[in-house]
């Protein structure tokens, strides 16, 4: 079976959460929405008795684990810490061991995807930790290349807008500018409001 990205209706919701100068708790509350519908279209997009294990990518992706939490209560979630060395590669420093050793499915769950990189970077993490049938990438928005990437490496790509524009390493329009990660532990948004 080949890889496909699929679009989901994103109602009004998402114009407005990357709409610049978008206030940080407007843009959160916007992502929760958001998780919710993404969730279910996940969760429809698998077969119902496929055992599936949830990875919630650190730090983005946490900004989403609202959302996915009932559809998928049933379902294994682990944590997956991911950061950039200093040659802008993913690296790994946790995971959460997942709870079984082989799963139909992994939903890799991050807020946006700009590269692809952090997502092969995932799956690469998972295989040596269990073995895994299929990969389907669940994020608000990927660029175009990420989602070529990520459909061409086998991984299925669900989200709002998959093919939005890469200014070097980073999608425009992003989260209202913000950052996922930042959004999720507030860090940029204490130093915006400390050099006021």
């Amino acid at each position: 079976m080949s890889a496909r990205a699929r679009a989901v209706a994103p109602a009004g919701i998402y114009r407005t959460l990357v709409a610049p100068g978008t206030e940080p708790e407007q843009v959160r509350q916007g992502i929760f929405e958001l998780s919710r519908v993404l969730a279910d279209a996940t969760r429809a997009s698998l077969p119902d008795d496929a055992t599936v294990l949830c990875v919630i990518v650190l730090r983005g992706g946490m900004l989403l684990y609202p959302g996915f939490a009932a559809p998928f209560a049933h379902t294994d979630f682990c944590l997956l810490g991911m950061e950039r060395d200093t040659w802008g590669q993913a690296q790994c420093r946790y995971l959460t061991p997942p709870g079984r050793p082989v799963y139909d499915v992994a939903v890799l769950i991050d807020c946006v995807a700009a590269t692809g990189g952090t997502v092969l970077a995932a799956r690469q993490v998972l295989a040596d930790s269990c073995d895994i049938s299929r990969h389907t990438a669940a994020v608000l928005c990927s660029s175009e290349r990420a989602t070529r990437t990520l459909t061409g490496e086998g991984i299925d790509v669900l989200g709002f807008r998959l093919h939005e524009a890469l200014d070097g390493d980073v999608v425009t329009p992003d989260l209202g500018e913000l950052d996922a990660g930042d959004l999720f532990s507030g860090v940029s948004l204490f130093l915006r409001n400390a050099s006021a």
